[in-house]
């Protein structure tokens, strides 16, 4: 366990204690990222090492989308940008189908989490902080996703990282969006 301090106190901050660890630890999740192409990439933090030593100014952004299909299925899409300021991004993706999470704010929260999750992956495998955790929650009060907006920015920020969220500048969410309308 690694203890951080924080200005709320000390938490171990290779896992939130108190959610359940749905995601790295299945180590076969980690090998389903694929490039925006749909090439299996084997090994996804070498991949990710290989890409940044052979170009300057790359940075890391995560982020996630979720979407409930028919009362059957919820289908989570976490994107990895390899972002190059001026020259776009290089997106690896995967895609996980898990049974229906009927309750909204417990699916929007897991998408969080599964950002988080993987940015302390790449992180405790020797990669750099990622730049921004992108999460696809709504400032706006009209909508479901503004109810966890802030417990969602107090996760990540928590966790030491840049946020940003619908409406300032989220821009990997929009293609997690897409993975999971597939």
């Amino acid at each position: 366990m690694l203890l951080t301090e924080s200005p709320f106190g000390w938490f171990d901050s290779s896992y939130h204690s108190t959610h359940p660890k749905i995601f790295i630890e299945n180590e076969k999740v980690m090998k389903q990222f694929r490039t925006l192409y749909g090439n299996p990439i084997p090994d996804v933090i070498e991949y990710i090492r290989e890409y940044i030593s052979t170009r300057e100014n790359v940075e890391i952004l995560i982020g996630s989308d979720s979407q409930s299909y028919s009362n059957r299925k919820t289908i989570y899409g976490v994107v990895i940008a390899l972002y190059t300021k001026g020259k776009g991004a290089h997106v690896l993706c995967m895609r996980e189908t898990v049974p229906m999470e009927h309750n909204t704010p417990s699916r929007l929260l897991s998408e969080v989490w599964k950002s988080i999750e993987i940015a302390e992956y790449l992180k405790e495998n020797g990669l750099p902080k990622p730049a921004w955790i992108d999460i696809d929650l709504n400032p706006d009060p009209k909508f479901k996703s503004n109810s966890v907006l802030r417990q969602a920015v107090g996760m990540v920020e928590g966790m030491g990282y840049k946020v940003r969220y619908k409406h300032v500048g989220a821009m990997i969410t929009y293609a997690a969006n897409h993975l999971v309308r597939l």
